[in-house]
């Protein structure tokens, strides 16, 4: 067997060499590592030989036409001014969960629809509220700045919300959600199976079922 040149991290410390488990800039905590040779096959992460380099471009960096953004160190009050040189663009600035400055430029006309599109504005909505009540280790603004980078979603459209939707995430950052599906075969199901099948998922506590 040919040697090692590397180390794997102790057991019970997170893989990667910045704690951010697969993805830079997550808020993943450390996974619990079971002992032996079933512990070995938990380590996935950007240090692990073999596995490619995490890329360090986000949703900011593949932005609609007519959208810029560059981002500051230094914390700065969140404001909204006209751009100076184009009269049909205008800029904002907010402070993301890090700290830093966030600076967008942006069509003067334009309204936010989706998470994304309010999330690359610093605005957090309640949908974004919803989903930090729901993962205690991440914060509203955490939240926010997840979406803007393009590593977290939220399923909430406004048809799903007009229907008492309870929003959820799924990312990085979040917890592992477990989606259960429904569907009648002619073969090996009816439909009471699949309600019976609805009425279990739900008691167990699936986050989606669809």
């Amino acid at each position: 067997m040919a040697e090692l040149n590397y180390e794997l991290p102790p057991l019970g410390l997170n893989p990667s060499s910045t704690a951010a488990g697969t993805s830079p800039g997550s808020f993943a905590k450390s996974p619990v590592i079971r002992p032996g040779v079933e512990g070995a096959y938990t380590f996935a992460s950007p240090d692990t030989p073999g596995m490619p380099a995490p890329s360090e471009k986000t949703a900011w960096n593949f932005m609609p036409a007519g959208w810029s953004s560059v981002e500051e160190r230094g914390a700065r009050s969140e404001e909204r001014a006209e751009a100076a040189l184009n009269s049909q663009l205008a800029t904002l600035n907010f402070t993301q969960s890090d700290g830093s400055t966030r600076t967008v430029t942006y069509p003067r006309d334009f309204e936010p629809i989706t998470q994304l599109e309010h999330a690359r504005l610093g605005i957090i909505t309640p949908e974004m509220e919803c989903v930090a009540a729901r993962e205690p280790h991440l914060t509203p603004a955490q939240v926010r700045d997840e979406v803007a980078a393009g590593r977290m979603v939220i399923p909430a459209n406004k048809v799903h919300l007009g229907y008492q939707l309870d929003p959820m995430a799924i990312g990085r950052a979040s917890k592992t959600k477990i989606n259960a599906n429904m569907g009648a075969s002619p073969v090996s199901s009816s439909t009471d199976e699949e309600v019976l099948k609805l009425k279990w998922a739900e008691r167990w506590g699936a986050d989606t079922v669809m």
